[in-house]
């Protein structure tokens, strides 16, 4: 499955939405605080969406509403969903894991290492080549086959915050590009967080909504804004973080952020360029603006 702090800028442009709060009525609690004073709309979804975007008032969280049924059907994530990872993509994912492992080698020792929604299994594999004992849980019964085959051994199916399965205790746990797919990521994060050793590691990335180089090189591409939702995209995504947002649910959940960084995982030879550029100005600006971000926390004692 594929990241200025908008709290303190709300009429920047691109996905930001007014100000003025609408009554709730209709909308579901905010899914990373459980508000449901008033939201104000978020542009962002396609026109002919059933659903619109809005963002919670009290947490700043932007949420799609209500969730369109194919975001959360297994159907979304079959066959055809996978075959591009284990086709064309397979080389610069792997190059994409063995970054991703060596950040968390340089921040926790080598153990056990779950993966929450591990795709194909090629993290997985990346990770135990490494020296690391792993387990994995995929919500997509497509993607567990394909993991349970590349690893040689079964994979668990279905919501790690539901199942009675994996009980850990985890050194690591990791949640690349889950949180964003969720309809409530909050039980989610409480079962990692029940599952980790205590000191251990977690790991979440999620796309980043104050990604504006993104946002301006997809409107000078497509010449439209760069949306939120849009029914039928290949990934819909129905909750979206900004950096003080991500920090804030986590501390809400009893962790503690200990950094936040660019998650650099676009493919693409135009998307790695605009990403580049992100970076550069996320460091001179000292604003994460990539197109994807990860923390790594701990629970807080």
């Amino acid at each position: 499955m594929s990241e200025a702090d908008r709290s303190r800028n709300p009429g920047a442009p691109g996905r930001a939405g007014a100000e003025t709060g609408v009554p709730a009525t209709g909308v579901r609690p905010c899914p990373a605080c459980g508000a449901r004073g008033t939201v104000s709309p978020a542009p962002g979804v396609a026109p002919g969406a059933s659903s619109r975007a809005v963002r919670c008032l009290a947490c700043r969280l932007v949420y799609i509403d209500p969730v369109p049924p194919e975001a959360t059907a297994h159907e979304s994530y079959g066959p055809e969903y996978y075959e591009p990872w284990q086709g064309r993509e397979e080389r610069s994912r792997l190059r994409l894991w063995r970054r991703r492992l060596r950040l968390i080698e340089a921040r926790s020792r080598r153990g056990i290492l779950l993966d929450v929604g591990c795709g194909d299994g090629l993290f997985l594999s990346v990770a135990r080549e490494a020296g690391w004992r792993v387990e994995g849980i995929e919500f997509s019964p497509e993607g567990a086959r394909r993991s349970s085959l590349r690893l040689g051994r079964p994979v668990a199916v279905g919501d790690l915050a539901r199942e009675r399965v994996l009980k850990g205790p985890f050194d690591v746990i990791t949640l690349w590009h889950v949180l964003e797919h969720l309809v409530e990521p909050g039980p989610m994060i409480d079962a990692c967080g029940a599952r980790l050793r205590p000191g251990g590691l977690l790991v979440v990335a999620v796309p980043n909504l104050d990604n504006l180089p993104m946002q301006a090189a997809y409107r000078v591409a497509r010449g439209r804004p760069l949306p939120l939702y849009e029914t039928g995209a290949r990934e819909p995504h129905i909750s979206h973080f900004d950096p003080p947002t991500l920090s804030a649910f986590l501390a809400r959940r009893g962790f503690t952020t200990v950094e936040l960084r660019p998650d650099r995982c676009a493919l693409t030879l135009p998307k790695r360029a605009v990403d580049a550029c992100a970076a550069l100005l996320s460091f001179a600006s000292r604003r994460l603006m990539t197109d994807a971000m990860v923390a790594f926390c701990r629970r807080s004692a």
